[in-house]
């Protein structure tokens, strides 16, 4: 069964734009003011602007808390947090010039990039366990200028992008240790649970792969779907052309197509995300939601 509602927006925003969801009907994003919203089942809260500067929220939990970063003469500026009803600034690494928060799993952890001298970018974490703490990884600073996390897991393990004349991934686990996976292609847009999913191009057409935590592709979906995303188990979500070549949201249980959420004919929403209690939203400007349940 799946259903759609428009979020509503706080006093003062006449527009919104939804950035991430979570687990327990958290949703955020940000507003026409410059600031940033939250959303709690279907309730909103308007967050305001961390540091007086304008924020936008790249990631939220399932409790609720957000990460992002803030803007400088609009250029990126701090990385920040939202917990306990505030936002916190995250420290720099030493070094650097300025950071941007990406993702937040369920214990905490914060990862990120932060802006070294020369524009170089490096892997950034904050772990959860030791505040104040931050931690910069290149798995090779004479080859990789930039480095970036896909996204963490509840396992702590981080999904690593890094690119000089290619593009190569690794996945890093919580002791430290990382491990390069041959994937193929440079088009990686999720991780969760092991589950790593992309778009790679093969005999002159491209396909959606899932690999595991070896690289090893273990399936395909069965209609290609651009910037895939993945819940814990078992379902994605993706954009997908249709027959008279306009576009559609669609969900894949194992590979399969079971379901299309919406359609249009010019593409007028953006990469969705998915939660593991049955929430696919899309990304853009738009304040509507998908609900999607599953039988069980």
């Amino acid at each position: 069964m799946s259903s759609d509602a428009d979020l509503p927006l706080p006093a003062g925003e006449t527009r919104g734009h939804v950035s991430t969801a979570a687990n327990g009907g958290w949703v955020a994003g940000s507003g026409s003011s410059g600031g940033v919203i939250r959303w709690h089942n279907g309730a909103a809260e308007n967050l305001g602007r961390a540091n007086g500067q304008q924020t936008e929220l790249t990631d939220i939990n399932s409790s609720g808390t957000a990460v992002g970063m803030t803007y400088a003469n609009s250029r990126e500026d701090d990385a920040v947090v939202y917990r306990n009803g505030q936002f916190t600034t995250l420290p720099i690494p030493p070094g650097r010039r300025t950071a941007r928060a990406l993702a937040v799993n369920d214990a905490g952890d914060v990862v990120g990039t932060a802006l070294g001298i020369g524009d170089s970018f490096d892997l950034t974490i904050w772990p959860a366990a030791s505040p104040g703490t931050v931690l910069t990884i290149n798995p090779d600073p004479a080859v990789y200028g930039y480095v970036s996390p896909v996204e963490i897991d509840e396992q702590g393990r981080i999904l690593v992008r890094a690119s000089s004349s290619e593009t190569d991934f690794f996945v890093r686990y919580l002791d430290g240790t990382m491990t390069k996976l041959a994937l193929g292609t440079d088009y990686v847009t999720a991780f969760r649970n092991g589950r790593i999913a992309g778009e790679k191009y093969e005999n002159d057409r491209f396909v959606t792969p899932e690999w595991d935590l070896t690289g090893t592709i273990v399936r395909q979906l069965d209609v290609w779907a651009t910037e895939p995303v993945v819940d814990s188990g078992t379902r994605t979500a993706g954009i997908y052309r249709t027959a008279d070549d306009g576009y559609a949201l669609g969900v894949w249980e194992s590979g399969v197509l079971t379901h299309t959420l919406i359609t249009s004919p010019d593409g007028g929403f953006g990469r969705p995300v998915i939660t593991d209690d049955g929430v696919i939203a899309t990304i853009g400007d738009t304040r509507a939601t998908f609900h999607h349940r599953c039988p069980a």
